[in-house]
């Protein structure tokens, strides 16, 4: 998954077969699997396939062979009840448009929104912040070191069958972003995750070609291992596997609480696991508390939480903020700007002029000196930006401003590396496109600087970040009072929630979730 937001999302569509002979492989009950797991050299010998990991919580066995049609002979083998070749969901198309579905690289985060919105800071005092409640993160990996992260880090796993079992480092970005926001340790600017003294563990069950049905259900067993309280999943498919529901059914039964994520096609159906009874299913809203248009719905929403314009964690150092700085009369005016990837990144600030060149095709630079100067093109959306930023090369220019046709933000990835195109190439809204024109207009001297920043923080949006508010408001819950059931959580979130009617379709669930009725509750309950 490429870290471009919507592979961000992780949020499933389709089950492809995967390439390689992976399979779980389920026996009938506790006893076959204990025979087979002391006959391990007889089970090689019988079969081709080498038992890559067994799962005693779930009597299952992820095995590896050679050919994939040795599957199908694993299927006699006694006392297995089934077995499930390793399938993919592929990461779904991104969503593209829009002021608030962008993202953005931050540099100091801030008190989130959403957090203020579940109304967690209110649930504290009596829920201690989440200290004593454990919460398992299945998703792209975690940033360990991440200094939000660091203090309520506890350990990690690989279960993707690439890399070793110890490196879960989190090459996305996905899961340290979903980390952050249920558990960041505060700071002294306000940020946190929901649940800030609540600890963290990582499941890494996805990879770049997404999340294998093998990999959820090692996770979710080796989180039953570890005796998590709180799991989360922002991830999905339009169905699931029956192994990957017996894991869900197994860890309810062991008194875990799931949090899932409804997924971001904005249609009429819950994907799994989130449509899973015993599973808490949430969807996402926006900064107005209306329903996100990404946001799946159906009768198995839960709830909803903030999911649009979230700001948490990702990999240090792997975010980059741009800005744009326009030179006023009435002093400098910093702006939010965004850094195509593939060009050339201005971490030492460039002042310069502007020079409005239209709609970035060759003509409109005919007969205008651009040498030392910002080239400001509109998008056009006929002429590909990078081929308006060949133009703006072609004709002298060393650094281009593009500005949006319509309200809002796209993110674009030209290339997979920066310095494809040696110039520098930003991306800004209309808004400020039409605003640096007009003082361009009026006083062709103007000066504008561009500046580009590595961050450790990023502003996205996905039914993947609403997730984990109600995954951290979950931790305060449990840690109010421990006793609760997974079933009693759900039923005590959803009967606490702030009703968001109209709920045409149940697209809101019981409403939005509130930490601080939900802890209140809790501690009712005896």
């Amino acid at each position: 998954m490429k870290f471009t937001f919507f592979s961000f999302l992780l949020v499933l569509s389709t089950c492809s077969q995967a390439l390689a002979a992976r399979a779980i492989v389920m026996m009938k009950d506790a006893s076959a699997f204990q025979r087979t797991l002391n006959t391990r050299g007889t089970w090689s010998q019988s079969l081709p396939g080498k038992i890559e990991k067994s799962l005693p919580q779930l009597h299952t066995f992820i095995v590896d062979t050679e050919n994939p049609a040795d599957i199908e002979r694993l299927k006699s083998a006694p006392g297995v009840a089934y077995v499930e070749k390793e399938y993919f969901h592929p990461a779904p198309p991104r969503v593209s448009e829009g002021a608030v579905l962008a993202n953005i690289d931050v540099v100091t985060p801030g008190s989130p929104w959403g957090i203020e919105a579940v109304k967690a800071p209110q649930a504290w005092s009596k829920s201690n912040k989440g200290d004593g409640i454990r919460v398992l993160v299945l998703d792209s990996g975690m940033n360990a070191s991440h200094p939000s992260l660091a203090p309520n880090f506890e350990r990690g796993r690989n279960f993707t069958g690439e890399d070793g079992i110890y490196d879960f480092y989190d090459r996305t970005g996905h899961g340290t972003h979903v980390g952050g926001t249920i558990a960041a340790a505060e700071d002294g600017n306000g940020f946190s995750g929901v649940a800030p003294k609540a600890k963290l563990l990582a499941a890494k069950v996805c990879v770049d070609s997404g999340c294998s049905n093998t990999a959820i259900v090692a996770g979710i067993s080796w989180g039953i291992d570890q005796g998590v309280d709180v799991m989360n999943l922002s991830l999905g498919s339009s169905g699931g596997s029956p192994a990957e529901k017996a894991a869900l059914l197994r860890a309810d039964q062991a008194g875990i609480t799931v949090v899932a994520a409804t997924g971001n096609y904005g249609i009429n159906e819950v994907f799994f696991p989130a449509s899973a009874p015993s599973v808490i299913a949430v969807g996402a809203v926006d900064k107005n508390l209306n329903h996100a248009v990404f946001s799946q719905y159906g009768p198995e929403v839960s709830v909803v939480a903030p999911g649009v314009q979230i700001v948490s964690t990702i990999p240090v150092g792997s975010g980059r903020s741009s800005t744009v700085t326009l030179a006023e009369a009435t002093g400098p005016q910093t702006l939010k700007a965004y850094h195509f990837k593939g060009t050339a990144v201005p971490y030492t600030e460039q002042t310069r002029a502007v020079v409005d060149c239209g709609l970035g095709d060759p003509a409109d630079f005919a007969g205008k000196d651009v040498k030392d100067k910002h080239v400001l093109v509109t998008l056009n959306r006929v002429t590909p930006i990078e081929d308006q930023i060949r133009n703006a090369m072609r004709a002298g220019a060393t650094s281009v401003i593009v500005a949006n046709d319509r309200p809002g933000l796209i993110e674009t990835r030209l290339f997979e590396k920066d310095n494809v195109l040696f110039a520098v190439g930003f991306f800004v809204e209309q808004a400020v496109g039409e605003k640096i024109r007009a003082l361009v207009k009026t006083s062709p001297e103007t000066l504008v600087s561009l500046k580009s920043e590595l961050t450790s923080y990023k502003e996205t949006f996905g039914t993947s970040m609403a997730t984990p508010h109600v995954a951290g408001v979950a931790a305060l819950v449990k840690a109010a009072n421990k006793k609760l059931k997974p079933s009693e959580v759900k039923a005590l979130l959803m009967k606490t929630a702030t009703p968001m009617p109209p709920n045409e379709d149940n697209r809101y669930g019981s409403g939005l979730v509130n930490a601080e009725a939900a802890v209140e509750a809790a501690l009712e309950i005896k």
